[in-house]
């Protein structure tokens, strides 16, 4: 009798431990398909000291077509790309932002790797890009 109370209970607790941990699940539904409304979407990242990042996503069929991303000064310009082309001590900017666009554009997503040479600035993209997406639900 003392060891069916003990598998019994043992029993009980397997039970209750996957019904706690069942529960404790992550809601991680980044596999479910995102559908966009049409239209042109402008989104920024945060303004920083030396300026913030810009993205104008296009939405066609509820997909991402198209991705345009700049850098912006602290004045709202767009910089000179010829300017950032991984000379002296600047990164590629002038490449990177075509490369990540395509790579976002390929994935459906802004969640992609940012460019180790230019870790601010391909965060600050993403971001805008999140932020113009969030417009487009």
């Amino acid at each position: 009798m003392k060891r069916v109370t003990k598998v019994l209970l043992a029993v009980l607790v397997i039970a209750s431990l996957t019904v706690t941990l069942t529960g404790c699940g992550s809601s991680d539904n980044s596999n479910e398909e995102v559908t966009y409304k049409d239209g042109t979407y402008i989104g920024e990242s945060e303004k920083r000291e030396f300026g913030y990042e810009e993205a104008e996503v296009t939405i066609e069929g509820g997909k991402i077509t198209n991705i345009v991303l700049k850098r912006m000064t602290p004045d709202g310009e767009e910089v000179d790309y010829d300017e950032w082309t991984g000379e002296g001590d600047r990164p590629n900017l002038k490449q990177f932002r075509v490369d990540l666009a395509e790579e976002m554009i390929e994935k459906q997503s802004y969640e992609v790797d940012a460019i180790a040479t230019a870790t601010e600035t391909s965060e600050g993209w993403k971001e805008a890009v999140k932020n113009s997406l969030e417009q487009a639900k």
